[in-house]
């Protein structure tokens, strides 16, 4: 889903810059590219709930002899949920642009 991410967010970014020229895009696209956004946000939203999980059964099972590798997964999980945070937030604020864009395009 990493790459539908990727090339999502891409459609929306050029959508974005063409709303900004001043141009009109083809507002059923708009519209496609915006379900696939909330689409992948809803994907996103659910990676981060099935990472936080993880982190907590980690966490329970954390114990002085637990060791450096229960560890080093502590750390991934957590630098994971971070990055999908983040990215998550960017999706959002993207997508609430373009929603914006689509309903001028509904006004036009």
């Amino acid at each position: 889903m990493s790459n539908d991410l990727a090339a999502v967010t891409e459609r929306i970014i050029v959508l974005l810059e063409q709303i900004e020229r001043g141009e009109h895009p083809d507002r059923a696209g708009l519209e496609i590219t915006l379900t696939d956004g909330y689409a992948c946000a809803l994907w996103v939203d659910a990676e981060c709930d099935r990472i936080e999980r993880r982190l907590t059964e980690h966490a329970a099972q954390l114990s002085e002899a637990s060791g450096e590798e229960h560890t080093r997964q502590l750390s991934a999980l957590a630098r994971l949920l971070d990055r999908r945070r983040r990215e998550l937030a960017s999706l959002r604020s993207l997508l609430a642009g373009l929603r914006t864009g689509v309903q001028s395009a509904r006004v036009a």
